[in-house]
């Protein structure tokens, strides 16, 4: 998968972060779940017992594992040394780096019933959803840079540049994000002018705000399909259904 947008703004600086994090984590869950050949327990760092009621153990989801074989996908399609390629792998790692951070530790107790004297943890995924919610923040607080010397450069309010490295977990863009409200084909803006919204696919109420947030009014009207349903198996070997009617709404902006 190679992703080329037209603007390095903060909004395709996510799409990266948000693509690089779900490759990570789709492989690393199927690493966990035995369903890649060869791809073992992730490595924990040795934990000295001392007074703690608690050490690693078990089988730790390979988080390397799914960062090693995302770059190998993803960040090796990206070949050069200028700006677009420097801002493409920033945010490519940020991504990654948003999966390790994500990492609970899971335990299990051990003693006799009813007690917890000791537990075993290991490492084991979030939910992709709270992977999400920590890049959406990031992208609330992306910084725009520049690139200079060949090398990606935040400039701070005195005027001073200092390089951006892979320990700044910070999502970062080029270009300035254009008004989306406003139809712009050449940076890739539909608009939202007569554009159209299902509320079968997201709620009504999110439907009116995209048309409110852009000073548009609304039109919501009534609609209804017919869908597949009760399906059931008749042997042998078929797959009967019945048709049902589905309501939904269509709201445009206009």
């Amino acid at each position: 998968m190679h992703i080329s947008l037209i603007t390095a703004t903060k909004e395709t600086a996510f799409l990266h972060a948000i693509s690089s994090a779900a490759i990570t984590h789709e492989i690393t869950l199927q690493c966990a779940r035995n369903k890649i050949p060869g791809c073992r327990c992730g490595k924990t760092k040795s934990r000295k017992r001392g007074n703690a009621d608690w050490q690693w153990g078990g089988c730790s989801d390979n988080i390397k594992y799914g960062e090693k074989e995302t770059r190998r996908f993803i960040d090796k399609l990206e070949k050069g040394n200028d700006a677009r390629t420097a801002f493409n792998l920033h945010n490519n790692h940020l991504g990654r780096k948003a999966v390790r951070a994500s990492l609970q530790r899971n335990c299990k107790c051990h003693g006799v019933t009813g007690s917890c004297n000791l537990k075993t943890c290991w490492k084991q995924l979030a939910p992709f959803e709270i992977v999400g919610s920590a890049l959406k923040q990031k992208y609330r607080a992306a910084t725009q840079v520049t690139f200079l010397n060949n090398k990606l450069q935040e400039r701070d309010n005195r005027n001073r540049y200092s390089q951006v490295t892979r320990k700044d977990l910070k999502l970062v863009y080029l270009d300035s994000s254009p008004d989306y409200c406003v139809r712009n084909m050449t940076v890739g803006s539909a608009g939202m002018l007569r554009r159209t919204c299902r509320s079968d696919i997201v709620s009504n109420g999110q439907c009116r705000s995209l048309c409110n947030s852009c000073n548009l009014r609304h039109r919501t009207e009534e609609h209804s399909k017919q869908v597949k349903c009760r399906s059931k198996f008749v042997w042998c070997c078929a797959v009967k259904c019945k048709l049902c009617t589905e309501k939904y709404s269509l709201t445009t902006c206009v």
